[in-house]
């Protein structure tokens, strides 16, 4: 594990409801020769959330991207059953599809997690070993298919499911007690952030619900 790089990830996620995993996911180790270290970077924030009254979008998308997320390359996803709901998760998700004046795009990388209850897996053939021996990979087409097989993932996801956007989506119970595939898909999601074509022209959320 040790040859592939460590890079730069943000890690989006609701903080009300999934701390822990962010907290685990930070926390885990690798041994690099001479002593233990994280298998990323971390370029989380962890302030509060933004106040978005009386700013528009792109003030928000500029906060967020410059200000936030920064010089983060890959941005992970921590899909629990509120994750849709939050605005400033949209937001994120937004900030890491497009180039902005100073930061360009990232690799994002979604895990579902357990309190989800939904083990629909996607990726590139060569993830697939990583993400599950077992799966029968299926093809979805139109938007009720996506959403119906993940109900909780955020839409502007789902937006790029539709147009066939490679993003990788992982059980936590895959990662949670092997650094070694995370970091490996961590760097999988870095390697195509640049050729990854995202749509992300759906208004941002202003409301949590």
């Amino acid at each position: 594990m040790n040859n592939i790089a460590r890079h730069k990830v943000f890690i989006s996620y609701y903080h009300a409801d999934d701390q822990y995993y962010k907290n685990y996911l930070i926390n885990l180790k690798e041994y690099d020769g001479y002593n233990r270290q994280s298998i990323f970077e971390d370029y989380s924030v962890h302030e509060n959330e933004i106040d978005d009254t009386g700013l528009t979008s792109e003030q928000i998308r500029r906060i967020i991207r410059d200000d936030y997320i920064k010089e983060a390359t890959v941005l992970i996803l921590l899909c629990g059953c509120n994750t849709k709901k939050r605005k400033h998760i949209d937001w994120e998700i937004h900030a890491a599809m497009y180039n902005s004046e100073y930061n360009p795009k990232m690799g994002i990388l979604v895990i579902n997690l357990p309190s989800t209850n939904q083990y629909i897996r996607a990726g590139e053939d060569k993830e697939k070993p990583l993400i599950s021996n077992g799966t029968n990979w299926v093809h979805l087409d139109t938007r009720q298919e996506y959403e119906n097989a993940y109900p909780y993932m955020p839409s502007r996801i789902i937006d790029n499911f539709i147009k066939g956007v490679p993003i990788t989506v992982v059980d936590w119970s895959t990662i949670e007690n092997d650094s070694s595939k995370l970091k490996t898909l961590i760097h999988y999601a870095y390697e195509r952030r640049k050729t990854n074509q995202y749509d992300h022209s759906a208004p941002l959320r202003r409301n949590n619900s």
